[in-house]
């Protein structure tokens, strides 16, 4: 083959890569990748479906309510989103119930994505919708609001290839995103204010990027506000489709507006500003300096508050990196910066969801004893436990049957009270630790959320109420709602059936929340009578009090109102009258009562009923289909020495076109794989099923991979009659695999396998010589055990902080005439820490030894994925040499291939990372890899040894460069370039498709 042919053909080659690499959805990065975070799976339950040409509804078995209140709330909620944003879901999703927040965490759905899920949770692919119950019907309508919103958002921007290389879907800030999924699903209320005045009054927010890092949520919704009040009704609207046409969110808000972005986020903090709390209106002060103290001093965010009886002791829990830990402190200690509290407990937060405010776990409560109860889900089952003052525990207590409590309290020395709930209902229940019998003291089908025990009357205070529901379901009666009170002074078995009392009911506006009974007896409650969230006395809340109100909130309200009322009250007046000649021609008959029988027709096609269930039965959904650059596959990390004729192959750069069906749930994954032949090379081809069903997640592979070798002439390998081998060979290997995958944390597993690996090395007929020459066959049986951990939180694009490690074991033992046993151990260990604006320094170190009868060589040079391969084939290893298996050991720069080896090795890799225009550059442009371009210095440390039998090489070696590395089309690529010691020597440089 001339020059002139390769250079075409690799022009060629090139260019059917590039156009692989243009086409492969971004998301191959991720699915190529170990899923960074386990999943625990301690419920087994039964699916059943509802099926509905609007929605699909998979909900656990006995949870009928549940399904049934979506599936009549679902189209008014559809109708409300379409209203608001014009837009409507284009696929029919597939919803699915969870009896709880904690046991949705069990979910195998997105677990092989890297992406940071949002609750309610949203799946494109197979248009999946994850959500939960919490005990309270109120809460889960706001969340089916909330969902249908953000799938009609994700829908709208699809974050695909072409927006990745436009930069798209990052002219959205995620303050918008998230403010406006919320603003369309839940306007501004009342809470939302308070909630904002709170944060503005902390020193640290002066600019707008500070409070959008504070709280993107409620920022984003505070500007959809803005633009609503100050410029047009439906601004929000009108940026949403302006967005929806690929405008950057600054270019929508001028066109809307006439307003420069800048100068509206300016605009909004002033705004608010303006509107803050007056005469200590505000329910929270943001100056309390004892929340301020613990954040600080523990370096959290305060998340519950506990003080005994008698104030002397104070239990906190802090939220810190996924979890949240639970001190008790002395308060006479609190003035005592030098003293620090001992954590005792914690309670673990899935790092894979953005954020954790739906999880109001762990609860805390002290006893009369001085006793600290703690309730919060553990493996799965809700857990009632107690700690001295020490922090020591005393009692651990599993409270079966029960999904979730919200609020709970000593009831006297041997019963508790919970606002609990269990298959879909919550109810307020008595608990007897020494019976250990649930006694349930209200019974009626609503909400019971917060309560509180007034002990000086035995009577207790709650919130409780059910929302309107469908004319479909006559049984089921709405329940105005607010606070109610009961008696307990009776029997406990008769207290379910005393009548509750009405004493403070929800209306407009104006909502009830978390009753409280003081020592005095006297009942306070959260609520926003008044237009501000205040708590109060109830009988200091008067109607003549509530009269003259001064909230800029609530004067807003009553100006929409009554300018929606004129509308209504027009839209009424022209609906009444009577059609015109052409519309009785061109519709004939009652068209207004056509279309209400329509839309009656589709509610009751929606609604649950027992006819349309069925079970759940294995649904498969096409999970990723694409075709990728991959180099890296499977059983490439080991390759048998004898049978690859002591070199080390390379694999080399080919795309693989993979395909994928997973079942709704993603606890049945199908793969299948094919890679395209590249050059001389054969092809590959992989089937591989996984099971995700129990804790420990199983799987069977079968792989067949075909390479050519090399033709070296100087290779002086011989048949055991002395006959040199062929030149031109290829090796076809079976690989059959069975893996356990067991997580012991959410970031710490334990992976264990066993394989049978057969190869056959097969000379190629180039002559009359290697015609009929027989071929080299080999079987191996493989075993391993790898413990993984990762640490690692993400800073930036292609930077991290943390730590990840990984300890390998494998053994390998051949059968035949010369069968051998053969172990081998690694380690790999990274650091990384940023050190001021993003610049990063990542160290790693690695190292392995082998032995047995025959040892594994451990080989340097490269990159992963490296597209030009770099080999010393000046080096020839014997064909006698004390080897079985051989891996190449990477990053190791400056080298080619065969540079140093040996049967045990180490290796140091120092990068430091400079983000080009995130951190040194103030500079933003509309390309995603030139924003996410890094430089890097680095250097190399490498030491080998146990050689035996092998060319002399040097038993250490050192190199040092720099790199520039980024993501293009979702894909990472790097370039390198090292020079081997120092400076007078010819540097050696790589192009790579990894990040590390």
């Amino acid at each position: 083959m001339n020059i002139v042919t390769v250079r075409v053909f690799f022009v060629l080659r090139c260019l059917f890569l590039f156009i692989c690499f243009y086409i492969s959805k971004p998301a191959f990065v991720q699915s190529q990748t170990t899923a960074p975070f386990n999943r625990f799976q301690y419920h087994n339950y039964k699916w059943k479906v509802l099926r509905t040409p609007l929605f699909q509804l998979y909900f656990p078995q006995s949870f009928d309510s549940l399904a049934s209140f979506a599936s009549v709330q679902l189209p008014d909620v559809i109708a409300e989103i379409k209203t608001a944003t014009a837009t409507e879901v284009k696929a029919v999703p597939n919803l699915i119930l969870y009896p709880s927040v904690s046991q949705l965490y069990e979910s195998n759905i997105g677990m092989h994505q890297e992406e940071i899920q949002t609750f309610p949770t949203i799946n494109l692919k197979g248009d999946r919708v994850m959500l939960a119950f919490n005990g309270s019907y109120e809460d889960f309508r706001y969340e089916l609001k909330a969902a249908w919103m953000r799938l009609c958002w994700e829908e709208q921007f699809k974050n695909d290839a072409e927006q990745q290389l436009t930069n798209r879907q990052s002219s959205i800030p995620q303050w918008f995103k998230e403010g406006s999924i919320h603003w369309f699903a839940y306007g501004w209320e009342i809470k939302d204010e308070a909630l904002l005045q709170q944060i503005l009054d902390k020193p640290s927010i002066t600019t707008w990027e500070n409070l959008t890092k504070e709280n993107a949520t409620i920022s984003g919704q505070a500007f959809c506000y803005l633009l609503t009040h100050r410029y047009r009704d439906d601004a929000v609207m009108q940026c949403f489709f302006q967005m929806r046409q690929g405008k950057s969110l600054a270019r929508a808000v001028r066109l809307v507006t006439k307003h420069r972005l800048d100068s509206l986020t300016n605009e909004c903090l002033r705004y608010f500003r303006s509107r803050r709390y007056t005469n200590n209106e505000s329910i929270v002060s943001a100056a309390d300096t004892l929340q301020s103290f613990l954040e600080k001093q523990y370096k959290g965010k305060l998340f519950a508050l506990e003080y005994n009886g008698d104030s002397t002791l104070l239990a906190f829990a802090i939220e810190k990196y996924n979890q949240r830990t639970i001190f008790i402190l002395k308060t006479k200690e609190i003035s005592n910066p030098k003293y620090k509290a001992t954590s005792f407990t914690h309670y673990l937060l899935p790092p894979w969801q953005q954020q954790h405010n739906d999880d109001i776990y762990p609860l805390l409560k002290w006893q009369h004893n001085n006793a600290l109860t703690i309730i919060m889900p553990v493996k799965g089952q809700i857990k009632l436990l107690s700690f001295n003052e020490q922090g020591s525990p005393i009692t651990d207590r599993t409270l079966y049957g029960i999904d979730g409590i919200n609020t709970f309290t000593q009831w006297n020395s041997s019963q508790w009270l919970f606002s609990a709930y269990r298959r879909s209902r919550s109810d307020i229940i008595s608990y007897d630790i020494n019976t250990l019998r649930y006694t349930p003291v209200t019974t009626d089908n609503a909400d019971h959320t917060t309560f509180s025990l007034n002990r000086s009357d035995n009577s207790i205070a709650y919130r409780s109420g059910y929302p309107a529901d469908s004319l479909y379901h006559k049984d089921t009666l709405a329940k105005s709602y607010g606070i109610y009170t009961k008696d307990l002074n009776v029997p406990l078995k008769e207290s379910g059936k005393t009548k509750d009392v009405l004493i403070a009911k929800d209306s407009a506006y104006m909502h009830w929340y978390k009753p409280v009974y003081q020592t005095d007896g006297t009942l306070s409650m959260e609520n926003t009578a008044t237009g501000f969230l205040k708590t109060n006395a109830i009988h200091s809340l008067t109607t003549e009090g509530n009269r003259n109100v001064t909230s800029p909130w609530v004067r807003d309200y009553l100006k929409d109102l009554k300018t929606k009322d004129s509308i209504k009250t027009l839209l009424a007046k022209a609906s009444s009258g009577e059609p015109s000649f052409l519309q009785g021609v061109l519709q004939p008959g009652n068209s207004k009562k056509a279309a209400q029988l329509q839309k009656d027709s589709l509610r009751e096609a929606a609604a649950y009923s027992y006819k349309k269930l069925s079970p759940y039965i294995l649904q498969l959904h096409s999970a990723y289909f694409r075709a990728a650059i991959n180099n890296d596959y499977f059983i490439n990390r080991y390759q048998p020495f004898q049978a690859y004729l002591g070199t080390f192959k390379f694999p080399e750069v080919g795309a693989m076109i993979t395909g994928g069906f997973s079942d709704l749930f993603e606890n049945h994954q199908f793969n299948i794989g094919y890679r395209l032949p590249a050059g001389t090379e054969g092809s590959d081809f992989f089937v591989r099923y996984e099971n995700s069903t129990k804790k420990t997640d199983w799987h069977v592979m079968f792989f067949r991979k075909v390479e050519s070798l090399q033709p070296d002439p100087q290779r002086d390998w011989k048949d055991a009659q002395g006959n040199p081998y062929p030149l031109a060979a290829k090796v076809k290997t079976h690989y059959y695999e069975l893996g356990f995958h067991t997580p012991l944390h959410y970031d710490w597993s334990l992976d264990y396998s066993l394989a049978a690996r057969r190869d056959r090395t097969i000379f190629l007929a180039t002559d009359r010589y290697s015609l009929n020459y027989e071929a080299l066959q080999s079987w191996w049986g493989i075993g391993n055990v790898v413990l993984k951990a990762h640490k690692m939180r993400p800073l930036i694009p292609l930077l991290e902080k943390g730590w990840e490690g990984k300890i390998l074991l494998d053994g390998m033992a051949s059968t035949g005439k010369q069968s051998t046993v053969v172990y081998g151990g690694q380690f790999n260990f990274s650091y990384s820490q940023p050190i001021i604006k993003n610049i990063t320094i990542v160290a790693r170190i690695q190292g392995g030894y082998s032995g047995g009868q025959s040892k594994i060589l451990y080989n340097f040079g490269g990159m992963d994925n490296n597209i030009v391969t770099r080999v010393d084939t000046s080096v020839h290893f014997g064909q006698n040499a004390p080897f079985a298996f051989q891996t190449l050991v990477t990053p190791f720069r400056g080298y080619e291939q065969n540079s140093i080896y040996g049967s045990h090795y180490g290796l140091l890799n120092l990068d430091l990372y400079f983000p080009l225009f995130r951190s040194l550059i103030p500079l933003h442009t509309s390309f995603s890899s030139l924003n996410n371009l890094q430089i890097g210095l680095f250097t190399d440390f490498a030491k080998a040894g146990g050689a035996t039998g092998l060319p002399e090489s040097p038993s250490n070696l050192s190199s040092f460069g720099f790199s520039v590395r980024t993501m293009l089309a979702g894909y990472p690529i790097r370039f390198d370039m090292a020079w081997p010691g120092n400076f007078n020597k010819t540097p050696v440089w790589y192009l790579s498709l990894a990040l590390k």
